[in-house]
C-alpha cells in the first residue's frame, strides 16, 4: 500500500514539522493527508497548508490519531490520490467519493 511511502505524524508534530507554513497563503505544493485511529482511517484530505488544515481538524484527530502525510507538486495528483483512498476505505467523516453515482472531479 502507498502508506509505507508516506510519513507518519501525531496532529502536534504536524504543526511543529510545518509552522513555517503558518503564514504562507500561496502554498505551490499540496498535501495528501490520512488520519488513522488505531487501524481505523477516519479522514482523508488534501490541502496546501497542512498547518491550517491540522489546526481546524482538532475534533478529527485525538492525541492518539496517526497523521499519514505527503507533499505532492500536483493538486490533480492530489485530488486523484485523496478521492482513491477514500473510495478504498470509506472514512467516518468522508462522505465525497464513497457512494456510486456522486459528482466526480475527474472521470474514473
Amino acid at each position: 500500500m502507498i502508506l509505507e511511502s508516506l510519513k507518519t505524524y501525531s496532529r502536534k508534530e504536524v504543526l511543529k514539522a510545518f509552522k513555517h507554513l503558518r503564514y504562507v497563503r500561496d502554498n505551490n505544493t499540496y498535501f495528501l493527508y490520512l488520519i488513522f485511529e488505531g487501524d481505523d482511517c477516519v479522514y482523508v484530505g488534501e490541502t496546501s497548508n497542512i498547518f491550517w488544515r491540522m489546526a481546524k481538524h482538532k475534533a478529527k484527530c485525538s492525541e492518539n490519531s496517526q497523521i499519514y502525510l505527503r507533499e505532492y507538486p500536483s493538486k490533480e495528483e492530489v485530488l486523484r490520490l485523496e478521492k482513491h483512498f477514500i473510495r478504498i476505505l470509506k472514512p467516518k467523516f468522508n462522505n465525497r467519493y464513497c457512494l456510486e453515482g456522486q459528482l466526480e472531479l475527474f472521470a474514473a
